[in-house]
């Protein structure tokens, strides 16, 4: 019934209550999460965890959504903020982070969520300083990349590199992005 609606409609019918909604903009998007999640880490269980955790908590705070934007660009923004954030916490050490996980209460989840939801707004307002700080060419070829959406091809036009050549500096330029994010954050 749902399935011909716009996003927009699907978005008005969730914040009723309408719960077919939900399953609809899920499936809608779950393949472009995956795959943004996987291009960033290269590890299919981990891009498989982190779309299951940005849909249901981007469709758990559609309310937050203003609309002045497309509900993809929205997820969009939140797919990759959730990703940079991801890589940052996996340079620290992995195991205080299990250790710390498991010492949460269920009372204390919706403070961590606030203060995380807090920090991604302050990493997306100051994620072009950030940038500023990475080498003319690294910052170029993320701009282009995630806010231009270029292909690895027109990349490779771009740039006059090879495919693997690519890849291998938008791996390195994100590695220096979340360096730069991590010292900042520490700061």
């Amino acid at each position: 019934m749902y399935s011909g609606f716009s996003d927009e409609q699907l978005i008005s019918g969730l914040l009723k209550g309408e719960n077919n909604c939900f399953g609809i903009l899920y499936s809608r998007y779950y393949s472009k999460v995956y795959a943004r999640c996987y291009s960033f880490f290269g590890n299919s269980d981990d891009a498989f965890d982190m779309t299951q955790d940005i849909l249901l908590k981007a469709i758990r705070n559609v309310d937050s959504f203003g609309g002045h934007s497309k509900f993809s660009t929205w997820l969009y923004a939140i797919t990759k903020n959730y990703c940079i954030t991801q890589s940052g916490k996996k340079n620290r050490n992995y195991l205080e982070q299990i250790n710390s996980a498991h010492q949460i209460q269920d009372e204390q989840m919706e403070e961590t969520e606030y203060e995380e939801r807090i920090k991604r707004e302050a990493l997306e307002s100051n994620l072009d300083e950030y940038l500023n700080l990475l080498t003319d060419e690294d910052r170029k070829m993320l701009i282009l990349k995630y806010r231009k959406n270029y292909s690895v091809k027109q990349l490779q036009k771009e740039f006059d590199l090879s495919s693997s050549a690519v890849k291998m500096r938008l791996l390195r330029a994100r590695m220096k992005m979340c360096q730069i994010i991590s010292l900042e954050e520490a700061a």
